[in-house]
């Protein structure tokens, strides 16, 4: 199976890095642009941290970039079921990268895109792979040379 035919999430540093064209995660903006190759799904983790980070004007443009997507993204309002999240606190994780996690594994999602190091970084077995977006970026160019 391809990245292109996973579902994938972009954890909340590769959607700010990428809007902001932070110096130094310069794959995060390349990312965003190779979104209409990917299916992403935004959890509600996820929205709730970029509302609590992006100004109005930051969040009007991620969804500008969302709607003009061929395919729009799978949005989850859900919140994921506490025995999960409790399950990944108890392996170590901060509450907002448990919540990311719970969702990921209840919606059956493959792939998380993070350019945090520490996020499960010692943990082994988990349901869905932890990537960078310069690992994605070089999935996807390998799929589709120019």
């Amino acid at each position: 199976m391809s990245i292109q035919d996973e579902w994938i999430a972009l954890d909340t540093n590769i959607w700010i890095f990428g809007q902001r064209r932070v110096p130094g995660f310069t794959e995060c903006a390349d990312l965003l642009d190779f979104l209409s190759r990917l299916r992403v799904v935004l959890p509600r983790q996820i929205l709730q941290e970029l509302q609590a980070n992006f100004s109005e004007s930051e969040m009007s443009s991620l969804f500008r970039l969302l709607n003009r997507l061929p395919s729009p993204p799978k949005i989850d309002w859900q919140k994921p079921a506490q025995v999960t999240v409790a399950k990944y606190r108890n392996l170590g994780c901060k509450l907002g990268d448990a919540a990311v996690s719970a969702h990921l594994e209840e919606l059956g999602i493959n792939v998380l895109v993070t350019e945090n190091r520490d996020f499960l970084e010692e943990l082994s077995g988990l349901p869905f792979r932890r990537l960078k977006a310069r690992e994605v970026l070089a999935e996807l160019r390998a799929l589709n040379p120019r």
